[in-house]
């Protein structure tokens, strides 16, 4: 004789049932919202972060894009544009928020690299992008982090889009111009100051 369902496993398959549609509705509006990872951002929290995958780009000179044209105001109320550099400088472009873990762990290599070609006399210069972020707060941090290369304010998210198709997708990521004003190099996720300065140099070389 086969055994007739109770009533109780009836509601706990409908219970089942109705929990995996929430969770698969739940999941689909997470993945519906492409600023969900920029908004959880803004809250401080560091949840829903998504770190860069470390690869590291080499563009030799022939097979380099247009020049980049990456302008705007930084954080300390200067207008700065990446074509006031073309002819003289390699630009290291770095984007960064004080809501990345990776961002701050590499400070101190970047730091490094940028005091040390400033030592040396390189024609380099540094700027930082301070992405999806109150110009306060990342002036606020640049100060508590003794960061001495400038940053633009990109609060909207929109600088990146000067890069075209070679735009970095999360922070922490670092683009080298060279002196024509091309990305010639790239890193996406934090870079150690041994793997910029080589960087740095074989774009200076190139």
């Amino acid at each position: 004789m086969t055994p007739r369902p109770t009533p109780y496993a009836g509601w706990r398959r409908r219970a089942l049932a109705v929990a995996s549609v929430a969770s698969l509705l739940a999941l689909g509006a997470c993945s519906s919202d492409p600023n969900s990872i920029a908004e959880q951002a803004k809250k401080g929290d560091q949840k829903g972060y998504i770190a860069g995958n470390g690869a590291i780009e080499q563009i030799p000179a022939e097979k380099r894009l247009d020049p980049v044209t990456l302008e705007g105001t930084t954080l300390d109320g200067r207008q700065w544009s990446s074509t006031s550099e073309r002819g003289k400088q390699v630009v290291v472009v770095n984007l960064w928020g004080s809501w990345c873990p990776p961002c701050i762990e590499e400070i101190p290599d970047l730091e490094k690299v940028w005091t040390d070609v400033q030592a040396a006399g390189k024609p380099v210069q540094f700027m930082g992008i301070d992405f999806r972020e109150d110009p306060q707060r990342g002036a606020a941090f640049v100060k508590t982090q003794k960061m001495t290369y400038p940053s633009l304010i990109d609060e909207s998210g929109v600088l990146i889009l000067a890069f075209g198709r070679q735009a970095p997708t999360s922070p922490p990521s670092t683009l080298v111009l060279d002196k024509e004003g091309r990305v010639a190099a790239r890193a996406n996720g934090a870079v150690s100051a041994a793997t910029l300065q080589g960087l740095i140099d074989d774009v200076l070389e190139s």
